[in-house]
């Protein structure tokens, strides 16, 4: 019996050949983009699992209320070590200090050859960073790879990096900054999971000494670590947490404050590892997170494409029935029940599923690099090839294969015998209103995707292009090495003199990196003002509002103190001189950092930070020896020789350093990368299901020509023009493209608002949205459908009327 089904399956595939091929392509891509779209997802849900102790693990986090509200990642050095004394919950502590972003590590061989790399991916770590994550050593002992001072442990592919395929172990890599030796004591294999915790390289704890005050460790006030516990087996997160307010009173103490402001204003929380990479964007995160939206949006997506390529596959079937109504009817006649029905055409779809998913897993293995790139997936087809993915697959298989099938076996074991044997079609089945109701659905899908696309796609242009108060354009960022530090006046002069470059200054961050927040306030103020006591700082020098094109809007830009600073200056931005009140701020006494002096200018307010957020309070103060980079305006035209100019100055004014560059509007991409991506992925997917709507409606267009043949002869033959049969066959689609246009616009409004929502810049959605959306829709349809239809009206009227 199971036979015979397959072989009357394959027979009827077979004999409607045009039909099976869209039924088969649509399901094909549509699974193809399902099964990218859970893959990423539960690659993006897998984060932390191969900790053996993730349940265990909580970051530590520290929130101020009040007038500067804040919620940070990183937290102060001395907490972990009072935690451990103070809580017996706590079994372990880690705690991880970012060494300065852009590091200079170099290696000499024994030959004499030097190899020098700058370095963004390290951190100062404890020893018991080793157990608490079980960090999987590929040399090196564990036990002792970070108990001493002046000791480092590589990643792989660092190692590789600096030594080829020669044992690391007991070699020296020299941190140029500092001038100190670091003997290599360990190499760890990657992760063969997704983690927020990356790392090229770890310091040993004991090292920090040499980089950072005892003073500074034991501040309580930095945020400058980021500080872990891994609670004990019988301990809750319940029970620290309750206990972390009476902690915070103690060990915040040492500021002054009284308990009633500690418990009032700062707050110490705890957080799953588990939820950092998807639920958490606090200051100071060790790096960019995603975020669930994004999930959710995939997730949907995902249900969309396959209901659209599912409601594909029950049209054709549907309407395909129709055709195979005497065989039904011959069935039943001689015997045949419902039942035995029902799984022939569940099993004819399953076979379908079956080619479908073979053709799909095939797109899905051609598709895989560039999803990977576009989208961060961070999975390769081989890793599909485990007992979990393939047992996901085999559900999406089934759970397909029923979706697809259960309704048109339903639907052809209710066929009446007699009626089935004389052929009818059945023209006022309630079949045709499913099927146009499917249609319906279909394109109420495709116009909303098409209307989010446009919208994503306008708000990415918006970031990229937004006037952001100063010019990115043209802009060249060198990081500063101590040696070119040193020589930066040699430097200064080499620049003077060439003429591509338009201007240069040096500063502390760049735009679009974290500003830090620093001590800062007028000089005399009332306590009863509550005036913020932090905010955003940036050091330069005196060119700085010239080089990036910053507006004055009163006083005056710094003046030159250098070499010697004998007079602290500020400018301030609108936003700052907002938030502390200051009525003539251009003379106003200021204080910032410890460093007393005066407020000189007043700017317009700029960009300096991602337009996900408003403009906040920043100091600039003039100190050209506390800074990171050099900035150099490069006239148009000239800017791979200007490059090659700065390298070779570089090369022979500072030979110790590396010239490392990048351009500033570049950086400033990167803030946006989690929204890029996401707008590639959603027009990749928009474009997959306006694709299989659109060869829905083809199979069905062709299907209803081909059922109107005669009727077509006829009217050819008493004059009918080929647009009037033409629009004759479109007519009806058009209606339910129309329908599905009304239906979809408010709701697509609606949803793209909300999420235009969380930005603090946005772009206003114009009526010229909607009808572009729906001018592009009825495009789709209209040439979708007009193929057919043109191409049946076209036909000789005598052979249509000979048709069966």
């Amino acid at each position: 019996m199971f036979r015979n089904y397959i072989k009357i399956a394959w027979r009827n595939l077979w004999k409607s050949k045009t039909f099976s091929i869209v039924n088969i392509t649509g399901l094909a891509v549509g699974i193809a983009g399902v099964l990218l779209i859970t893959f990423h997802i539960r690659n993006e849900l897998s984060y932390e699992e191969g900790f053996e102790k993730a349940d265990r693990i909580y970051r530590v986090t520290y929130e101020t209320t009040g007038e500067d509200s804040r919620h940070w990642a990183a937290t102060a050095p001395p907490l972990v070590p009072a935690l451990q004394q103070a809580l017996p919950q706590i079994e372990a502590g880690v705690r991880l200090h970012r060494l300065f972003p852009y590091q200079l590590f170099s290696y000499t061989s024994p030959a004499g050859e030097v190899k020098r790399f700058e370095e963004k991916g390290g951190f100062f770590a404890n020893e018991e960073v080793i157990s608490t994550f079980d960090l999987p050593f590929a040399t090196g002992d564990p036990a002792t790879a970070l108990k001493s001072a002046n000791t480092i442990i590589l990643s792989e592919a660092m190692a590789k990096k600096y030594f080829g395929t020669a044992d690391p172990m007991g070699k020296t890599i020299t941190d140029d900054r500092a001038r100190l030796p670091l003997l290599v004591t360990g190499v760890v294999k990657e992760f063969s999971f997704p983690s927020h915790f990356q790392f090229d390289y770890l310091v040993s704890m004991p090292t920090i000494e040499r980089y950072i005050d005892k003073q500074s460790m034991e501040n309580i006030g930095w945020a400058g670590f980021y500080n872990y516990v891994l609670l004990r087996k019988d301990a809750t997160p319940a029970q620290v947490e309750a206990a972390l307010p009476g902690f915070a009173t103690k060990f915040y103490a040492p500021s002054g404050d009284s308990e009633e402001k500690i418990l009032a204003t700062q707050h110490l929380h705890l957080q799953r590892i588990r939820d950092i990479h998807l639920h958490s964007k606090l200051e100071k995160e060790m790096y960019p997170n995603s975020d669930i939206t994004y999930i959710y949006i995939f997730a949907v997506a995902a249900i969309f494409i396959l209901l659209v390529a599912t409601v594909n596959f029950i049209n054709i079937s549907t309407a395909l029935a129709f055709n195979r109504m005497k065989e039904i009817g011959l069935r039943k006649v001689v015997g045949g029940t419902r039942g035995q029905l029902l799984r022939q055409f569940l099993g004819e779809s399953l076979l379908v599923t079956l080619l479908s998913t073979a053709v799909a897993v095939l797109l899905f293995k051609i598709i895989i690099p560039y999803y990977t790139n576009v989208a961060a997936g961070g999975f390769v087809f081989d890793s599909m090839l485990t007992i979990p993915n393939l047992a996901i697959v085999a559900l999406l298989v089934l759970g397909i294969a029923l979706l697809a099938g259960l309704y048109p076996a339903w639907f052809v074991a209710r066929f009446n015998p007699v009626v089935s044997l004389k052929g009818k079609r059945l023209a006022g089945s309630p079949v045709n209103v499913v099927r146009k109701g499917l249609i319906v659905f279909q394109f109420t899908v495709s116009v909303f995707m098409i209307f989010g696309t446009m919208i994503v796609y306008r708000q990415m242009q918006l970031f990229h292009h937004q006037d952001l108060g100063f010019n990115k354009d043209q802009v060249v960022a060198v990081t500063m090495y101590d040696q070119m530090r040193e020589k930066y006046g040699v430097l200064a002069d080499e620049m003077e003199k060439n003429s591509n470059i338009a201007s240069f200054s040096i500063i502390s961050t760049l735009p679009g990196e974290r500003f830090g927040n620093y001590s800062a306030s007028p000089l005399h103020r009332k306590e009863q003002d509550q005036l913020p006591e932090n905010s955003r700082m940036l050091w330069s020098d005196d060119k700085l509002l010239t080089t990036l094109g910053i507006q004055l809007k009163e006083g005056r830009a710094f003046r030159s103190q250098f070499p010697e600073i004998k007079n602290h200056e500020f400018i301030l931005n609108e936003a700052a001189v907002k938030a502390y009140r200051l009525q003539n701020p251009v003379g106003e006494a200021f204080i910032a950092e410890g460093d007393t002096g005066t407020v000189v200018g007043v700017v317009k307010d700029f960009n300096f930070a991602s337009l996900h957020a408003g403009v906040e309070p920043l100091v600039i103060q003039y100190n050209p020896y506390r800074i990171n980079y050099m900035l150099v305006k490069v006239k148009g035209g000239s800017l791979p020789a200007t490059i090659g100019f700065l390298e070779s100055r570089v090369r022979s004014v500072a030979p110790s350093s590396k010239f490392s560059y990048s351009f500033l509007d570049e950086n400033l991409d990167k803030l946006y990368v989690t929204e890029n991506r996401m707008s590639q992925v959603f027009n990749g997917f928009a474009a997959l299901s306006i694709f299989i709507s659109c060869l829905g409606l083809f199979g069905l267009s062709a299907y209803s020509a081909k059922l109107r043949v005669k009727e077509v002869g006829v009217r050819k033959v008493l004059g009918a023009s080929v647009g009037s049969v033409a629009f004759l066959l479109s007519r009806d689609f058009l209606l339910l493209v129309l329908i599905a246009i009304t239906v979809s616009l408010p709701l697509a409004w609606w949803v793209m608002d909300r999420w235009l929502g969380v930005f603090a810049y946005r772009i206003t959605i114009g009526w010229e949205v909607p009808v572009l959306a729906a001018f592009a829709a009825l495009l789709l349809a209209v040439v979708t459908i007009s193929f057919q239809a043109v191409k049946t009206a076209l036909l000789n009227p005598v052979k249509n009327l000979r048709a069966d």
